[in-house]
């Protein structure tokens, strides 16, 4: 019954994940910016969470120092980085291309296995690795020699995937016993305290906003941040972090239809092809 569940929850978290880029895309069309946009997103996030865990299990909000010290880091490292890369990226991208650099995060996982944990080095795992860098060739359309897409944009991409990595992981060593609904406020609770002391906000973003700009917020807020990563933080609980990020593979085709139902942004056969050998490769490597 848990095993099920787990697949479930990671299905949803993935295609949940996958409309994320339409609606900031969407939100930047309203003039919000990205730290703007995380800051007053998670400030409505940790209301729903705070309140639905009082309401749930109230008993959920108490956690010892160690675990709140582990929640920290997870928030300000972990969350904080990820998400303001991945937001960043949406300003200089398409959807599809953010969508893919971030799901080269298991190339991370393999690379921090091998290094730190001395896991050996497969031939298969090797290809594997080669498979997903020509894919994101493909993808990025680099074989004729010329770079067609922002450059920052590109490493913004590569950066959330490597903090993404990093949350899978310290997830799993550090906070497996930790409900979810908890890891999710306490890290979003200390990733916009981080924001704030980087960029406070001010009276001129507040007033600024418009009723398309808070609707995409709480958007935001609820359907691609409260419920996927709960349900995600809840699969890896159940299956473990290896098989949540070969099912969360499917966020790629979903922002790819999104993006092309909503926005009108296309791939071209090139990076099609591109991207099926991203898909490809991060499952052979897990």
């Amino acid at each position: 019954m848990f095993i099920k569940k787990g697949y479930i929850y990671s299905v949803i978290s993935a295609v949940l994940f996958g409309s994320a880029g339409l609606f900031i895309k969407y939100a930047y069309s309203t003039g919000l910016e990205s730290v703007s946009l995380l800051t007053i997103q998670y400030i409505f996030a940790i209301i729903i969470m705070f309140t639905l865990i009082m309401i749930k299990n109230k008993n959920q909000v108490k956690v010892n120092k160690k675990t709140l010290i582990n929640l920290a880091i997870m928030g300000v490292v972990g969350n904080t980085f990820m998400t303001v890369f991945y937001y960043k990226a949406f300003e200089y991208l398409p959807v599809p291309l953010v969508t893919i650099l971030l799901y080269t995060y298991p190339v991370m996982v393999f690379f921090y296995s091998t290094i730190f944990k001395k896991e050996k080095v497969t031939l298969k795992k090797s290809l594997a690795v080669a498979l997903a860098f020509f894919g994101c060739i493909l993808t990025l359309e680099l074989l004729g020699g010329e770079i067609q897409y922002s450059i920052k944009g590109i490493m913004y991409g590569i950066l959330c995937a490597v903090f993404y990595a990093f949350m899978n992981i310290f997830t799993e060593n550090k906070l497996e016993n930790v409900p979810p609904l908890t890891i999710n406020a306490y890290s979003t609770l200390f990733s916009l305290m981080a924001l704030l002391i980087y960029k406070p906000l001010t009276y001129s973003i507040l007033s600024s906003l418009s009723v398309k700009g808070i609707s995409s917020i709480i958007i935001l807020a609820v359907f691609c941040e409260v419920i996927p990563l709960t349900l995600l933080y809840a699969a890896i609980s159940y299956i473990g972090a290896l098989k949540v990020s070969i099912i969360a593979n499917l966020e790629v085709p979903s922002a790819v239809l999104m993006a092309f139902l909503f926005l009108g942004e296309t791939v071209s056969v090139t990076q099609a092809i591109g991207i099926v050998l991203v898909i490809v490769a991060t499952v052979l490597i897990k």
